[in-house]
């Protein structure tokens, strides 16, 4: 499956905000969206933990995001498409938006063993003229991670949003 996120402004805006105030520490969070279509999301909100992220290494808890997501599924209630977890995000404030081996082993171990068949894995960059690097990979229970696509509604050519992790050709 090819996953396909469309990213509204106003969630940019949020998370420009977030990178801003993680400065050069790794933050991260939850994506919640809505099933537009098969394989095809659209961002509904975040979650975000300022506290856990180091200068090169953040751990998803559980904790900080249950509440937040449990407000932005109440706010999205009246979609018409089902609103649910979708994957997770982090920042790499210091390297390329690139899914490092620990993020894919994670991802993977999650869809594999203890979470959802699937998952994204949105990775984020913030530049400095404020604009915003970002990949998608997709996890899907027994097939090796591919690069989704991330569409910014409205966005121009130039937005700098890429392909997420493949993995390497032999």
């Amino acid at each position: 499956m090819t996953l396909s996120l469309t990213v509204p402004r106003s969630q940019l805006a949020k998370l420009q905000i977030h990178l801003k105030q993680g400065g050069n520490r790794e933050i991260g969070g939850w994506l919640v969206a809505e099933q537009t279509a098969p394989g095809r999301f659209e961002l509904v909100g975040l979650t975000v933990d300022l506290e856990v992220g180091t200068r090169d290494r953040f751990d998803s808890l559980p904790e900080p995001h249950s509440q937040q997501m449990d407000r932005i599924l109440l706010e999205n209630c009246g979609r018409v498409g089902q609103v649910d977890y979708l994957g997770e995000w982090h920042s790499h404030p210091t390297f390329p938006p690139i899914p490092s081996e620990i993020d894919v082993a994670a991802m993977t171990d999650m869809v594999e063993s203890s979470g959802p068949s699937f998952a994204a894995l949105v990775i984020v960059r913030l530049m400095a003229n404020a604009s915003i690097q970002a990949t998608i990979t997709t996890f899907q229970r027994g097939q090796l991670p591919k690069a989704g696509q991330l569409v910014i509604a409205d966005a121009v050519p130039e937005a700098g949003f890429g392909e997420g992790w493949q993995p390497p050709e032999h």
